[in-house]
């Protein structure tokens, strides 16, 4: 087994080398599968959702498939005018309302999220990711794969990279291996990522706003985030009750359980 150390961003592709922008022409959408687990004592807790992962020139996006899609009818309703007939209700709905944009020019990685539906943030890190390149090799989806492994905010994951697909890229914050991710899962088994297809836009001159709705959004650290969320669940029923709705007791009760149950979160802790 050797190792390597590979920074933020491992390019060797001239289409990354570009001016940054939020607009950003797309090369490469694939989508990923993620299996994971919301409790860690209750084997029960399983679920999955997949997501999108947009390559572009200078930067890349993943967010979860529903989000895409909400984030999609929003728009189209506020190119309309019609935000105030909106109902979100309706709208396909996600466990992860986040956005991660990977900024191949500045070398960093912003992370949007709605911690409720008053309060957007983003934040800024340079997780350089240190990987221990494996002589193992497997096939994910029938593409050839060689293994590395890396620790992550409190967990060690396993991931199997192509090397015929020369895109140092994955799901989630991960990236900067010689090749594009098709599965990555920690070792405990609690979060699975795994890829389900892969397109080339390259030809198409398709475009994407990278960072579109969270240009308001409040920054602040990383560790203020993780804070930030662990006060909301802790004070759901406050939340909940200054949210305008009526909501009864035993309502905010359920929702005060359900939330405190999840407590496996894919970031133990600030690197």
């Amino acid at each position: 087994m050797k190792y390597i150390f590979l920074s933020l961003i491992f390019v060797s592709l001239n289409c990354f080398k570009a001016q940054q922008t939020a607009i950003d022409s797309l090369k490469i959408q694939c989508e990923y599968s993620l299996h994971y687990q919301t409790d860690s004592t209750d084997i029960h807790s399983k679920d999955n959702e997949n997501f999108l992962l947009f390559i572009g020139k200078n930067k890349s996006l993943f967010l979860s498939t529903n989000k895409y899609k909400r984030d999609s009818i929003k728009n189209s309703y506020i190119k309309q005018s019609s935000i105030k007939m909106l109902d979100l209700t309706n709208f396909p709905k996600t466990a992860f309302p986040y956005k991660i944009v990977k900024d191949y020019v500045n070398n960093n990685i912003l992370f949007y999220d709605d911690i409720s539906a008053k309060l957007s943030v983003y934040y800024t890190e340079k997780p350089n990711l240190i990987w221990k390149i494996s002589d193992e090799t497997d096939k994910i989806a029938n593409i050839d794969c060689n293994i590395a492994y890396t620790n992550y905010a409190g967990r060690v994951y396993k991931a199997w990279y192509a090397t015929n697909i020369l895109l140092p890229e994955g799901p989630y914050k991960f990236n900067g291996l010689p090749g594009l991710i098709t599965k990555i899962e920690d070792t405990k088994g609690y979060y699975k990522f795994e890829l389900i297809s892969i397109k080339d836009l390259s030809g198409y001159k398709k475009t994407i706003d990278m960072e579109n709705n969270h240009i308001n959004g409040k920054k602040i650290t990383k560790k203020e985030y993780l804070n930030a969320k662990k006060n909301y669940i802790d004070n759901l029923g406050e939340e909940l009750r200054n949210s305008g709705i009526f909501i009864g007791a035993d309502a905010i009760k359920k929702a005060q359980d359900r939330a405190k149950k999840k407590n496996n979160p894919i970031e133990l802790k600030v690197d």
